[in-house]
């Protein structure tokens, strides 16, 4: 049974408790957010703390419409429901649980945005705040990358794609506050892993692809399936159009329980 935004979220405020924590800190996603996130912070008289992620960093002309970290205390638990309830969570939303003082955390949380790659002489955005990709992300990442990632955090939480509460636990040391990071520095294979992922949502994407096609019941596991056929398609050095998607069909017909190849037929 799916779990409602609502009690999702109750769910939240329990644990924060039992952490005697009075606040929630909500890392929301604001591209092509369908809520007027700001404009409603703007007129609350006692609104959460804000911080735009995107300010100080080279995606400033767009800081509304991205990365927002708000820290919502006990008290304006009715207003964050009301958000909650109102956007779609498994696309936007992702609670972190610290201890941190928020100016801490918002510029903890900043340093990680920034991603390089190529020794350097590329470099882009680290969605890690879209819940879809905060696993992928963390999956990715070294041992040294994650350990520093995950000092200001108890634990993530999130709806993934079938509705269902996921959380990851985070490397929260008492007291042992880190300087911000400056970009993180992937390697080919680590680029090589992220894109797959992309590729994956691109391909469930242009194809309407459903778990049922390839015998399975739920939307993670068909996204981390077509995942695996990428990384097969990689493994291959399969790069031009042409050869990589033929390649990802039959891997796909090979390695699923089930594949729909037709259109069902109308009955008669």
């Amino acid at each position: 049974m799916n779990t409602s935004n609502a009690r999702w979220l109750d769910e939240l405020w329990v644990n924060a408790q039992q952490l005697k924590q009075q606040h929630l800190d909500v890392l929301v996603d604001a591209t092509s957010l369908d809520y007027p996130l700001l404009q409603q912070l703007a007129e609350q008289p006692e609104a959460a703390k804000l911080a735009k992620l995107f300010e100080n960093t080279p995606e400033v002309a767009i800081a509304d419409f991205g990365p927002l970290l708000l820290r919502v205390d006990i008290g304006q638990r009715d207003w964050l429901k009301t958000f909650i309830n109102a956007v779609d969570c498994n696309k936007h939303v992702v609670v972190v649980f610290s201890p941190w003082q928020f100016e801490a955390l918002a510029d903890h949380l900043r340093g990680f945005l920034q991603a390089q790659w190529n020794q350097g002489r590329s470099e882009g955005v680290l969605r890690y705040y879209d819940p879809r990709m905060l696993l992928p992300v963390t999956e990715t990442l070294t041992p040294v990358q994650s350990n520093a990632f995950h000092a200001a955090v108890i634990s993530w939480h999130w709806l993934d794609r079938d509705q269902q509460p996921q959380s990851l636990p985070g490397n929260y040391v008492r007291h042992a506050q880190v300087p911000a990071a400056g970009p993180v520095m992937f390697d080919h294979p680590q680029v090589a892993n992220l894109l797959a992922w992309t590729e994956a949502d691109a391909y469930r994407v242009d194809r309407c692809a459903v778990p049922q096609n390839y015998g399975l019941s739920r939307n993670e596991s068909l996204i981390r399936h077509l995942y695996r056929s990428q990384l097969a398609a990689n493994q291959k050095g399969l790069k031009e159009p042409e050869e990589r998607e033929p390649f990802i069909e039959q891997w796909l017909v090979e390695n699923s329980s089930f594949v729909i190849d037709e259109p069902p037929k109308a009955l008669i």
